[in-house]
């Protein structure tokens, strides 16, 4: 029978597990690979801000309903660096369903930015 951990034991472990040094050091290890990965990534989500804005603004949406559309745009961007292809587009299908039922999003909108995102990616 298990026995149920105490708070002083979580936090023993949690000191133990997480040492400063430690931690510092391979932070340390891997801040080159992640600045490389922060440099390519910028410069695709910042063209898909500033082209979903045009979108929007071509559209005439208010902008106190933007943020709905940029939420899509960047969980979208999100899903194309991890998913090509036939995946991509069953995944974005479902988000466009759900931006338009639980947030009232226009679908043909979200549709014009789902084929930014993957023109610009692709």
């Amino acid at each position: 029978m298990p026995v149920p951990r105490s708070l002083s034991d979580r936090v023993k472990k949690y000191a133990a597990k997480y040492n400063p040094d430690t931690v510092k050091a391979r932070l340390t290890q891997v801040q080159g690979i992640a600045e490389d990965r922060f440099i390519d990534a910028t410069p695709w989500i910042v063209t898909v801000r500033e082209a979903t804005r045009n979108i929007l603004q071509t559209a005439g949406v208010p902008a106190g309903l933007h943020a709905v559309y940029y939420s899509f745009a960047m969980r979208a961007a999100s899903k194309a660096m991890k998913h090509t292809g036939e995946t991509l587009d069953q995944i974005i299908s479902g988000m466009i369903d759900r931006w338009v039922t639980a947030f009232g999003a226009d679908p043909a909108i979200l549709e014009q930015i789902a084929n930014l995102v993957k023109t610009v990616k692709g």
